[in-house]
């Protein structure tokens, strides 16, 4: 009786999953059938207005009234992929998603010895953006002003415009506006970036209602993981295929194609949430373990990257998708659960593996556990950054000092504590706190504008995404929205580049093309005028984004080159970008390092009784250049503290070699970088440097025993001080003064053998 009843149970169950597998297929042939419905309706559409220009003679663009019908007669939601004009853009769109995260100038797998550009990762990225975006804009404006067609807006487009507009005004009252508008070198998130993005969320809303163009979406970004995550793979393996100079951080660590781990870190957030829901959202068993593959992939990846704000942003990503899961009753197959079980047995190995680690870093336990620790480490100068930017905030509440201005200002307001525990030789450009580099930047409003945005967008999204009763492709729209809370959560322990925020606002396009408002727009009758205005101008944007790519080559160039070439090479820099100060700054490096040059080949024809005539020429004619280039260069940029320590620099050389009244200026401009940069300590031991030449010993000493004091591991601070001590008979100080630097910083050669010759001077007296 047991087992016919257990029989009976099984045929019900069996019975069950037959029915619910014949539901299924009937919905999926109705949504086919609704498809091609709505692409014959569209062709019907298009045939007939074809057919109607043809009987009255037309061949122009459509007219008002064609445009609604057509607009009508074809609902935009079909699944069929967009044509003519709308395919290009999407295709722009999805070249987008795919190209920026992998794009890198890092050409050395294939022989060469020096990458493309000087900015390996962000330059690049960012023009790649810039290229897709201008395209897909110029082909969704041909379409729209030659055809007119159905228009997606939301109230938060104000919000947004509101946004762009503050941020504009906040670039003319910036302490430097050109770095405002264009954005840091090695960051680009100024107002060009700001626009650059709200035009990419306009155009990814235009398409993103469709659950096909979400799809497309999600899998260009799928695609693109695997080789950002199977190279950052590779170096945690050791195995990395690419040359690459001394790294800043701990050696197999995945940087991948950012650069950077915590930069790679905000990318796997969206790649490891989207690949999760291209899974929940594949009823095709082959695909579907290929999705499984690529997120085990990317979680891999995103543990051994040892970012700790990805880590929070990424679980708390997943955990919204797996509520959505719940709320749209998606269910796990059995056959799931293999790359599941294998994908947490990778990540748990490495975990384990990486306790063994003594670096505190690579150790998973004592990275995890760092979070909370703000007494010592990177967790204190993070503390001691957000000291400073609070500082910046609150002499500029309002306004602000410019978007991603905080280099320029960071070393008025950093406190003495930081050149302690950061060295004096560090400025951070950046907040490493989103809210905080954006109230900085645009002031305490522009930041609340911004959140704005996306609070608004998740709250007019929320039932979207977590709706019970949602589309069969619902988990992946939710996906995009789970991924922007993730990566905006590790923004408020780090950085905003273009390489992942431009994600962020993809993600606001797909999840706000739902709820937006449809309005039919016709084609104006100077459409097709416009049109080729449109392309013209999309055309010089491409051109002048070219310049930058083009400008850092130069200046790559120029840093691997000496002489006349490296000043050739940067004049050449300054002249395609002439709004980017470090290529100035560069010109008169190149200038000073010739002059330099020329000084010691005349150094040794002098030796050899040679004449030195074309040689002191020489000096003299780039010694003057490099004067010129760097003044230049501080008229532009008046607050970067770089060139004032190359223009001090130069004028010591100057007093050293030509004239002694070169001391004199040399004082005068590390006083004024002072004024900047009350704890710089670069500039104080070129100001020592000039008090010593110019004969004020006393003044010297004075400056660099207080840079040890701000910078107690300063060696070249204590050898000068040492070697003043000396020059005033104090041999027993300057003997203490480096056994005690010895003991706190051991291994420095210079200061060892500094100390073995005192002590055997003391010796031979």
């Amino acid at each position: 009786m047991a087992r016919a009843n257990k029989k009976q149970r099984e045929a019900r169950r069996r019975a069950a999953r037959d029915q619910a597998a014949r539901a299924e297929a009937a919905r999926e042939q109705a949504s086919r059938a609704e498809a091609s419905r709505a692409e014959a309706a569209r062709g019907e559409a298009e045939r007939a207005g074809a057919a109607a220009d043809l009987a009255s003679g037309e061949t122009g663009p459509p007219t008002k009234s064609r445009t609604k019908v057509a607009a009508t007669a074809a609902p935009e939601e079909a699944d069929a992929f967009p044509r003519g004009a709308l395919g290009v853009a999407f295709w722009a769109l999805l070249a987008a998603v795919f190209l920026v995260p992998i794009a890198m100038s890092n050409i050395t797998i294939f022989g060469a010895d020096l990458p493309f550009t000087f900015d390996v990762f962000d330059i690049v990225k960012m023009y790649v953006l810039r290229v897709c975006t201008l395209v897909a804009l110029a082909a969704w404006a041909w379409h729209m002003l030659r055809r007119g067609g159905t228009l997606r807006h939301t109230p938060i487009d104000w919000l947004i415009l509101v946004f762009l507009g503050w941020v504009a005004i906040t670039t003319v009252t910036s302490i430097h506006w050109p770095m405002a508008f264009f954005g840091k070198p090695r960051r680009y998130d100024g107002l060009l970036s700001f626009v650059n993005y709200a035009i990419l969320a306009f155009l990814v809303m235009q398409f993103a209602a469709s659950a096909a163009r979400v799809r497309d979406l999600a899998r260009a970004l799928f695609f693109s993981s695997l080789l950002v995550a199977g190279y950052g793979a590779l170096q945690f393996l050791g195995w990395d295929p690419f040359k690459w100079a001394a790294l800043p951080f701990e050696a197999n660590r995945a940087f991948s194609t950012y650069g950077n781990p915590d930069l790679l870190g905000g990318f796997l957030i969206f790649s490891v949430t989207v690949a999760l829901g291209l899974v929940l959202s594949e009823r095709r068993l082959l695909w579907r373990m290929i999705y499984w593959a690529g997120f085990g992939l990317n979680g891999l990846v995103l543990i051994v990257a040892f970012t700790r704000g990805a880590w929070i942003g990424g679980f708390i990503a997943v955990v919204l998708v797996a509520v959505m899961a719940w709320r749209q009753r998606v269910r796990l197959l059995r056959v799931d659960w293999v790359p599941v079980g294998i994908s947490a047995a990778l990540g748990l190995g490495v975990i384990w593996r990486s306790f063994s680690s003594q670096n505190e870093v690579m150790n998973f336990a004592k990275r995890l556990g760092s979070i909370f620790q703000f007494s010592g480490g990177s967790g204190q100068t993070r503390t001691e950054i957000w000291q400073a930017a609070l500082g910046a905030i609150g002499d500029r509440p309002l306004l602000g000092w410019g978007a991603d201005t905080f280099r320029l200002v960071f070393m008025r307001f950093e406190p003495a504590e930081y050149v302690r525990d950061a060295g004096g030789s560090s400025i951070a450009d950046n907040a490493h706190n989103y809210p905080l580099q954006l109230a900085a930047g645009v002031g305490i409003p522009g930041m609340l504008l911004f959140y704005g945005i996306f609070v608004w967008a998740g709250i007019r999204s929320f039932r979207t995404v977590f709706a019970r009763a949602a589309e069969p492709q619902a988990i992946l729209r939710g996906a995009f929205w789970a991924a922007a809370v993730g990566y905006l959560v590790q923004l408020f322990a780090g950085l905003s580049v273009t390489g992942t925020s431009f994600l962020l606002w993809t993600a606001l396009g797909v999840v706000l093309a739902p709820t937006a408002r449809l309005v039919t727009v016709p084609a104006p009758r100077w459409g097709t005028v416009a049109a080729v205005v449109a392309l013209g101008l999309a055309a010089l944007g491409v051109g002048y984004t070219s310049l930058a790519i083009i400008a850092d080559y130069a200046y790559i160039q120029g840093r691997n080159s000496t002489g006349v070439d490296r000043v050739n090479w940067a004049e050449w820099a300054v002249k395609l970008s002439p709004y980017t100060g470090i290529y100035r700054t560069e010109l008169g490096l190149a200038h000073a390092a010739t002059a330099t040059a020329y000084l010691e080949l005349g150094r040794q024809a002098q030796e050899a009784g040679e004449d030195t005539t074309t040689y002191a020429a020489g000096v003299r004619a780039h010694f003057k250049a490099a004067e010129e280039a760097l003044k230049d260069a501080i008229a532009f940029e008046p607050d970067e503290y770089d060139n004032y320590v190359a223009l001090a620099d130069l004028y010591n050389l100057g007093g050293e070699s030509l004239d002694e009244a070169y001391f004199e200026k040399a004082i005068t401009v590390a006083n004024e970088g002072l004024e900047r940069a009350p704890y710089g300590t670069a500039l104080r031991k070129r100001l020592a440097r000039a008090y010593a030449g110019n004969n004020q010993v006393d003044r010297a000493i004075e400056e660099l025993e207080y840079v040890t004091r701000l910078d107690p591991r300063d060696a070249e601070a204590v050898l000068s001080l040492a070697g003043l001590y000396v020059r005033v008979k104090r041999s027993d100080d300057a003997l203490e003064l480096l056994r005690e630097f010895n003991e706190r910083v051991p291994g420095q050669t210079d200061i060892t053998d500094a100390i073995d010759e005192l002590e055997a001077s003391a010796t031979s007296e």
